[in-house]
């Protein structure tokens, strides 16, 4: 019988005080605006609710669903908003020459593209994950290394200084629209699937009434719809700014043209 009662998860804790102490102490607080502050720390926030208990241990014991749900959040929800709540000190510090010329690749596009999709997609190869919910350390390295892929995803949309700028607004819609389909292989694979895909799931108990297969059915669901409606959540905000800044222009051409 697994246990399910609290415990700590004091690599998860090191890593939201690490990034804490980051935000605050690489510039003086005045300097950091209220929105900025409010985005980091509800990328903060969402990451750690979802990578500590109960809701870690819930997806690495019993339910797969669950851990589909945490999957989303480390690739969907917190990098965008960790990625927008950073202040310019905080990115100054890290954009050394090496990283720099490092990220001026992996942000492109298609490269960006493929990274994360490579990665999405082996975390939900039958191995994997069967390694993630049985060792603690290889469960927190890949967590880590698809959380920077993730941040790296994001760049193109939402840019990182002056030297990486983001894409244009057509080509972030194009962007995460390609990004929308992709996680459609792993999700048919869990959602059409008749025999269960990981053997740590089976041994598990089911103290939720839920079975193996039912559940793994549930995660593609969440994997693609959850998924697609993030994504199409962002598009449809890029649009929404686009317009507006075409609106404004067309505005601005109209009253100097009348002047």
């Amino acid at each position: 019988m697994q246990d399910l009662t609290w415990h700590p998860h004091y690599d998860v804790w090191a890593l939201i005080v690490t990034l804490v102490i980051f935000f605050e102490f690489t510039t003086k607080k005045e300097h950091i605006k209220k929105p900025k502050r409010k985005t980091w720390y509800s990328g903060l926030l969402v990451l750690w609710i979802f990578t500590d208990y109960p809701i870690h241990d819930i997806g690495e014991k019993y339910l797969f669903s669950v851990h589909s749900v945490e999957h989303l959040v480390l690739a969907l929800v917190s990098p965008p908003l960790l990625l927008m709540g950073m202040h310019r000190d905080m990115k100054e510090l890290i954009s050394i020459k090496p990283f720099i010329r490092l990220l001026k690749i992996t942000s492109k596009p298609v490269v960006a593209f493929f990274m994360f999709n490579f990665v999405m997609v082996g975390m939900h190869w039958a191995s994997v994950v069967n390694l993630m919910v049985t060792n603690t350390v290889a469960h927190f390295f890949i967590h880590s290394v698809m959380l920077l892929v993730s941040l790296n995803m994001w760049v193109p949309v939402i840019g990182f200084n002056e030297e990486i700028r983001p894409i244009n607004s057509a080509a972030k819609i194009a962007y995460l629209f390609l990004q929308s389909l992709l996680p459609t292989i792993p999700a048919s694979f869990l959602a059409f699937g008749t025999e269960p895909l990981y053997s740590a799931y089976v041994m598990s108990d089911n103290i939720f009434n839920i079975s193996v297969i039912n559940d793994q059915t549930l995660a593609g669901l969440i994997l693609k719809l959850g998924g697609g409606v993030i994504l199409w959540i962002s598009i449809l905000v890029i649009w929404m700014r686009w317009y507006q800044d075409e609106k404004t222009f067309d505005d601005v051409v109209r009253n100097s043209s009348n002047d």
